[in-house]
């Protein structure tokens, strides 16, 4: 899987398509199996402070601990989390993610002939 990722790092228990799942208000069934593919789809449109936020907010970490490994704190924190949210809410990054899951049911011409 992730072996060496921040994600893990910050959240164990925890996949990256459950909490797509979450944010999209969907079931994980709806988003891609492929854990990779998922991580490389956030960091390909999140910049790495973005990312980092997210990962610990998710992760269950106070405001104070993220904001101190970002370098933001209170008011300048706040609005970097809703903006990074904002941006994984995007039609193009949930496309993608959802995407990824239909790859995998759809058959090519290949398997059919």
């Amino acid at each position: 899987m992730l072996e060496n990722s921040l994600w893990l790092r910050y959240n164990p228990t925890k996949t990256i398509r459950e909490v797509l799942a979450r944010i999209y208000e969907c079931s994980a069934v709806e988003i891609g199996d492929d854990e990779r593919e998922l991580y490389a789809s956030l960091k390909r449109h999140l910049t790495k402070k973005e990312f980092r936020m997210i990962m610990m907010n998710e992760a269950g970490l106070s405001p104070e601990e993220i904001g101190a490994e970002v370098g933001l704190h209170g008011d300048e924190l706040a609005k970097a989390q809703y903006k990074a949210y904002r941006k994984v809410r995007q039609d193009k990054i949930r496309l993608e993610v959802r995407a990824s899951k239909t790859k995998e049911e759809v058959p090519s011409e290949d398997d059919e002939a």
